[in-house]
């Protein structure tokens, strides 16, 4: 099924996946890269099948389930918000000479899809510059 709403965006960086792996498995560290997040929490380790809850800034805290997790290449978080379901991929793409390449892919089901995936992924670029610096900067 194709879903009602989709965007994805692409960075690249010099920067290990090892690095950015760490950020994403120590859920404390996530609303220090991601400004809309006021915490996260995890159920149990990084694998697929966990769950935890998100609290995003003005929103109730939202349950999810990491869907897939391939450690140091990409895991998927599926949230249910309301009639909606928000799937999130992180993807993690080693290149040459040590450069990552870093896709976070949002889609988007159920109704007004379009205006809630919009405001979902409005500060991905942000969220992943942040993230980016905050893994170099504890890779040094």
């Amino acid at each position: 099924m194709t879903p009602q709403f989709s965007y994805s965006h692409v960075i690249e960086a010099d920067v290990s996946a090892a690095a950015v792996w760490a950020l994403y498995d120590d859920v404390s560290t996530w609303p220090a890269w991601d400004a809309q997040a006021e915490w996260v929490t995890r159920e149990g380790p990084f694998v697929t099948g966990s769950r935890g809850e998100m609290k995003f800034q003005g929103m109730a805290p939202l349950a999810y389930t990491l869907t897939r997790v391939e450690p140091e290449r990409e895991f998927v978080d599926e949230t249910p918000v309301g009639d909606l379901t928000v799937r999130v991929s992180h993807l993690l793409e080693p290149l040459d000479g040590g450069r990552l390449r870093l896709t976070y892919a949002a889609e988007v089901d159920g109704p007004e899809a379009e205006s809630v995936g919009a405001a979902i992924t409005a500060d991905f670029p942000a969220t992943m510059a942040a993230l980016v610096a905050m893994a170099k900067e504890r890779s040094t």
